[in-house]
């Protein structure tokens, strides 16, 4: 079971394209059969040529990231043998995957981070290929979150693995055709807690943050279930099937807030607000304040 375990921490992200490319291939026949209109070829490129750039950025990266995860794990408070078993192996996921929490919850609710991140809810359709969405600066954000558990004495080589896997559990959290999982929807992420977290509702922005466990949004507050059908895409659609743009356009619009800004603190306030502050209205047109407004009207 050990070495099995062991075995499964080589997987690296770019080693999961083909693991992806047969899931969207099954589910590409599974939607041809039941004849629903899950994919459109054209949307479809676009994911698959933003996902090919994260990839090579991934690979391209992983050297350095590794270094860095290296030279901090120096500094680790225990030194503990998280591989030795079942249990700390399991552990080390939970450390991993709550960290994993905090940083898709920054990269949502920060603009710096949501510019980064956009590009991955930016599609209107909903299915396995939108996974491949990613920004290729993500590569260099998700890391830094990863801190906490190489100080807790997990290995580098080890964060980067159950990372790794974490972005592999998700894969098949982008389908419509699955339904609710019953008791499962208590626990883990699903395909229906991950609809909710890609769709445009109002009440469903900034919700199910979740790598693998549901149970980090319940305690944090930030759950919501699937209840009436999701809008996929975001607040304000891009319509663009152009990959360039949609990587870059959240970055042009924040380079433009930048330049207009009226002093420092509103510059830093158009990088580390969230998405929606402005100098003018301050928080009134955040996620969150919309979110308030529509409770009590």
């Amino acid at each position: 079971m050990l070495e099995f375990l062991q075995g499964l921490l080589a997987i690296r992200d770019v080693d999961q394209i083909g693991i992806l490319l047969a899931l969207i291939l099954g589910e590409v026949g599974l939607t041809w059969m039941l004849g629903r209109k899950f994919y459109e070829l054209k949307d479809s490129l676009c994911s698959v040529a933003m996902g090919l750039f994260y990839a090579l950025v991934i690979a391209v990266s992983a050297a350095t990231v590794l270094a860095a995860f290296y030279w901090v794990h120096q500094f680790a408070i225990f030194d503990l043998d998280w591989s030795s078993s079942v249990a700390l192996i399991l552990a080390a996921y939970l450390v991993v995957d709550f960290l994993f929490y905090w940083y898709h919850r920054a990269i949502h609710e920060v603009r710096l981070g949501w510019a980064a991140h956009v590009n991955h809810h930016s599609s209107e359709q909903y299915n396995v290929g939108t996974a491949l969405r990613s920004s290729f600066v993500e590569a260099w954000f998700e890391p830094v979150f990863m801190i906490p558990a190489l100080l807790l004495g997990i290995s580098p080589l080890m964060v980067v693995a159950l990372l790794s896997l974490n972005h592999l559990y998700q894969y098949w959290l982008h389908t419509r055709h699955v339904g609710k999982l019953g008791f499962l929807e208590h626990v883990l992420n699903t395909p229906s807690n991950h609809r909710v977290h890609h769709a445009s509702n109002l009440h469903y922005c900034d919700k199910n943050y979740a790598g693998t466990f549901i149970i980090w949004d319940r305690l944090f507050g930030t759950y919501a279930p699937e209840v009436e059908a999701p809008v996929f895409g975001i607040r304000h659609p891009l319509e663009t099937r152009n990959p360039i743009r949609a990587t870059f356009h959240e970055w042009v619009a924040l380079a433009r807030d930048i330049k207009a800004a009226p002093s420092f603190s509103a510059v830093m306030g158009h990088l580390f607000q969230p998405p929606g502050w402005s100098p003018t209205l301050g928080h009134a047109e955040t996620t969150r304040a919309l979110q308030q407004k529509s409770l009590e009207s």
